[in-house]
């Protein structure tokens, strides 16, 4: 009997070796909000700024950093900021990213660029011959160079591919990278999956691979990268419904990819997900943001969709920062504080 439970032991701490745990519970690093009307108006290029779109202030910056968050995901549309593949960023374009980039600096926080495109430039997919792979490696090639010097910035590739198969968007992906880090650009890279870069299908097949398959081998020279996922809580994942599953359903989506990235030391980033003011969704939004901090060895930060003025009463929206009209705010607030 005394031989069979030591052998017992033995296995049971096999298994706790062989199957990493996580750390203990503390806040994600980069905790904070979209900013983001700039990547919106969309029907009308390039637009006017202030009647077609409208970029977010440096002072609102202030307004969520004083809630605690430290990570600001900023979107804005490539055709804008640079309305000629190949071409020279558009100055003023860039000047308003510029005012926010300082911004950040200053107060030490996280802005993420976010080139909220789909993959795609003027309704042309990347890889297509009216876009061919270089000129997206050009565009980060340029904004990379811009913002090096910058320890405010970090790139986020590109907002949701979902028209490539994860085998086809990945080598796209590891070009971007690459150009960012031979620009002599060291933050950090935001590399998002096909298939809107679900969270829940991460591991399903999206064509011959899966995006864990397809981005297994990705090479950064800097060895300073993250997977950007995104996750709702209605009934089919998309974000547009006011309606949650359940009030643990947003745990229930993160789990295979949390699992996933623990297991191959990889690291993620949820860059969107949104909460209506339903009392299930409440306590989804409560439930999502404690295992990401449950589970802060993976989860290397969030940033909630969305804050912008422009978007007025929609469901998600948290802007101004106002828990009278937004109760959002009080949970955000205290997971971005805990």
């Amino acid at each position: 009997m005394i031989a069979a439970r030591l052998f017992a032991c033995v296995l049971l701490g096999l298994a706790a070796v062989a199957s990493p745990q996580p750390a203990q519970a503390k806040t994600p690093d980069l905790v904070g909000v979209n900013l983001a009307n700039a990547g919106f108006g969309g029907k009308v290029l390039p637009g006017v700024h202030g009647v077609n779109y409208l970029w977010p202030k440096p002072d609102d910056i202030d307004l969520y950093a004083g809630l605690g968050a430290n990570a600001f995901r900023i979107a804005f549309l490539w055709e804008r900021m640079q309305p000629k593949l190949f071409g020279p960023l558009d100055e003023a374009e860039a000047g308003r990213l510029d005012a926010l980039v300082k911004r950040a600096d200053d107060k030490g926080v996280t802005l993420i660029l976010d080139v909220h495109n789909y993959a795609a430039y003027y309704g042309n997919l990347i890889g297509s011959a009216e876009v061919p792979n270089d000129a997206f490696y050009d565009l980060w090639r340029r904004l990379a160079t811009r913002y090096r010097d910058h320890p405010s910035v970090a790139y986020g590739l590109m907002n949701e591919p979902n028209k490539h198969k994860a085998a086809d968007w990945a080598p796209l992906a590891q070009g971007a990278l690459a150009a960012i880090r031979q620009a002599g650009a060291r933050q950090m890279v935001l590399v998002p999956g096909t298939k809107w870069s679900g969270a829940h299908s991460w591991l399903a097949k999206d064509g011959a691979l899966s995006n864990a398959e397809a981005l297994a081998k990705l090479d950064d020279p800097a060895h300073n990268f993250v997977f950007e996922v995104h996750q709702y809580f209605d009934g089919n994942t998309s974000g547009t419904s006011p309606a949650c599953v359940s009030p643990t359903i947003g745990v229930e989506r993160l789990k295979a990819f949390t699992e996933w990235a623990r297991k191959t030391g990889n690291k993620g980033f949820l860059g969107e997900f949104g909460a209506s003011k339903d009392p299930v969704c409440m306590e989804a939004l409560k439930n999502t943001l404690q295992y990401m901090a449950d589970n802060a060895d993976v989860w290397e930060g969030w940033t909630y969709w969305a804050a912008a003025p422009w978007f007025g009463n929609y469901m998600f929206n948290v802007y101004p920062p106002d828990p009278a009209r937004f109760p959002q705010i009080e949970i955000l607030k205290r997971a971005m504080q805990r």
